[in-house]
């Protein structure tokens, strides 16, 4: 009786460090090597509701693609405001058509 509660125990210990370690890369934010990619930039839509270019140019993003389009008709809610303040913040900008 006692072996199989220091087993239960060893197997909880073992799956509680498990389930951290993996924890602690999932929620690591993604942070490319800036020796391979220098350059570094957003994509955006109005899934990202309002969004503060401001403080976008000051994390060193220098450029943002913007969804203008979806499908055969819809047009991104968000897409004239995002690129009007993208370029008002000094961001180059691009848009993009989301095939569907």
């Amino acid at each position: 009786m006692k072996n199989r509660i220091v087993l239960w125990g060893a197997a909880s210990l073992i799956l509680a460090c498990l389930v951290a370690v993996a924890g602690y890369f999932y929620f690591q934010p993604f942070s490319p090597d800036r020796g391979k990619y220098p350059v570094r930039g957003i994509d955006v839509s109005h899934h990202q509701r309002q969004i503060d270019w401001r403080r976008v140019a000051a994390d060193d993003v220098a450029f943002a693609i913007i969804k203008a389009t979806e499908g055969g008709d819809h047009v991104d809610d968000a897409f004239a405001a995002n690129l009007r303040e993208a370029r008002a913040v000094g961001l180059a900008v691009g848009a993009y058509h989301f095939f569907t």
